[in-house]
């Protein structure tokens, strides 16, 4: 388990009063590339700016807090491309892989930096969860600029209690 961080985040491509809609329908997966969505076909070019938006955020909240270096801390499935193991040691140019694998479904795993002042991990249907040690004002306002939702103070699911 991580130990909590005073600040955390959910960022998603979606706004959230519309998760709970029954009429309103939204893409979640790369394989969604050609299908229509409320009237729209997702092209390629679409889903790879808002995976480039969630690589974005990830590098901006690591730069925040000022954190380079990362320990991988939960290491799930993974297709052949990856060969993670907890413990490993990855630098802020990994990153982009690590986003795309997550959101892609070929990867499964959490990051924290060896400061412990960034983590990092992914939930179902394009979520991603941030926790930093400082408010990241710059990180969360660029991340929406980009066209993400950032839900604040949505905790880590790796967060949990040492008698767990």
């Amino acid at each position: 388990m991580l130990k909590p961080l005073p600040f955390s985040w959910r960022l998603s491509r979606y706004e959230p009063q519309l998760r709970a809609s029954r009429e309103w329908e939204s893409w979640t997966d790369r394989t969604d590339v050609g299908h229509s969505f409320n009237g729209f076909v997702l092209t390629e070019e679409e889903y790879l700016r808002i995976e480039d938006a969630y690589i974005a955020a990830a590098t901006r909240f690591a730069v925040d807090v000022s954190a380079s270096v990362f320990r991988v801390v939960y290491v799930g499935h993974q297709s052949g491309q990856y060969a993670l193991v907890a413990g490993q040691t990855v630098i802020r140019s990994d990153l982009g892989p690590l986003v795309r694998g997550n959101l892609r479904g070929d990867l499964d795993c959490a990051i924290e930096s060896t400061e412990g002042l960034y983590q990092l991990a992914f939930g179902y249907d394009l979520y991603m969860y941030l926790a930093a040690a400082t408010p990241c004002e710059q990180a969360v306002g660029d991340s929406i600029r980009q066209g993400l939702w950032v839900e604040p103070s949505v905790p880590l699911a790796l967060w949990g209690s040492e008698d767990e």
